[in-house]
């Protein structure tokens, strides 16, 4: 049997997005009969209760916060990673070995604080019975890796194939673009059910579970305009969210707004939206299968390239980076039928849903 080891952190500061991608791959590797164990260290927002509903986590011990304001780039990643990386993958074989795990047929990483130092350690660390193989998932291009499998689902166009030239060994097969994006089967199923958007009647605002900087409040009180009244909109926002009991007073007594809680999948919601308004993170392909525009707000540097290239394909209108008012309004103003109905066209070119499916095969699993 496959056993399959993941190393991904979620929490207030990382958010869910790089624990969301791992359990849809995760879930489907087990549903085929591979036995998973992930890897997560214990912090606020860490989703690690969530995961032990279907999977073995072995949880990291938690780290004192490291502060993160004014870092950038690798420093603020290796923040987010708490210790170093040297560190880090000692703590991971020791709590593997612990729960008896000395050996993987595969080990699958998604977290911007590790490299090739950290893969190589847990490499050699599980190699009991042979040398296991490496998928790594990432969309910076900025670091090393010792990757048998690189999967970047963000990147389009001619540079896609160029970003991870010297980063990964040459026998490293990459996987680039939303042709392989991790998402869940409701995804694929739904994709060639949902009718083009021509007429904007419902929103739909995400920006991922916890949303530190508190943008779906900001958005809520551009959209609570009275000129706006008709318009039924769907928020999203994680219990964890410490914005949240902020943003369930404004929308008190609104008829129109609705504030959902975590969701076993935004699929349902997505598939009624007309236009979608959020973070321009691995959501965005969640809402390209199934057709919905969207009005995408940059948050951290690793969000750019995505937010760039969705637009370059007509599937979103960039807003840049953090949230202004006034261009919010005239955006959502200027989706009429003609746009809305060339960018919806625009996201089913783009993502089908079938990416877990594609990685597996390669994977030979």
């Amino acid at each position: 049997m496959n056993s399959i080891v993941f190393r991904c952190d979620a929490s207030l500061t990382i958010g869910s997005g790089h624990v969301m991608r791992c359990r849809t791959l995760a879930r489907e590797l087990q549903r085929r009969g591979a036995t998973i164990t992930f890897l997560c260290r214990r912090q606020t927002g860490d989703l690690i209760s969530t995961l032990e509903q279907e999977f073995l986590v072995l949880a990291l011990p938690e780290q004192p916060v490291a502060p993160s304001e004014g870092l950038e780039g690798r420093e603020l990643y290796g923040a987010w990673l708490g210790c170093s990386q040297e560190h880090d993958a000692g703590q991971c074989l020791e709590v593997l070995g612990q729960a008896g795990l000395t050996s993987a047929s595969w080990l699958v990483v998604d977290h911007y604080g590790l490299d090739a130092c950290w893969e190589a350690q847990l490499m050699a660390g599980l190699a009991r019975h042979q040398l296991p193989k490496l998928l790594v998932i990432d969309d910076l291009a900025d670091r090393p890796h010792q990757a048998d499998l690189l999967l970047d689902q963000n990147v389009l166009g001619k540079q896609s194939e160029r970003r991870y030239q010297g980063l990964v060994p040459p026998q490293c097969r990459q996987l680039l673009g939303p042709h392989y994006a991790l998402l869940g089967p409701e995804y694929a199923q739904l994709h060639l059910l949902v009718p083009t958007r021509k007429e904007l009647k419902r929103m739909l605002l995400f920006f991922g579970g916890a949303d530190p900087a508190n943008l779906t409040g900001q958005a809520v009180e551009v959209l609570l305009n009275p000129a706006l009244a008709d318009l039924a909109v769907d928020v999203v926002l994680g219990q964890q969210s410490p914005h949240r009991q902020a943003v369930a007073e404004l929308v008190t007594c609104q008829s129109h707004v609705t504030l959902h809680g975590p969701m076993p999948s935004l699929a349902g919601l997505i598939a009624r939206a007309d236009l979608a308004l959020g973070a321009a993170g691995s959501t965005t392909w969640e809402r390209a299968c199934l057709g919905l525009p969207s009005l995408l707000v940059v948050e951290d540097d690793n969000q750019q390239v995505v937010a760039d290239a969705a637009q370059a394909n007509g599937a979103s209108l960039h807003l840049g980076r953090g949230l202004d008012r006034q261009r919010l309004e005239q955006t959502i103003a200027q989706c009429g039928p003609t746009l809305l109905e060339r960018m919806s066209n625009a996201c089913l070119e783009l993502c089908d849903g079938d990416g877990v499916s594609r990685i597996i095969q390669i994977m030979r699993l």
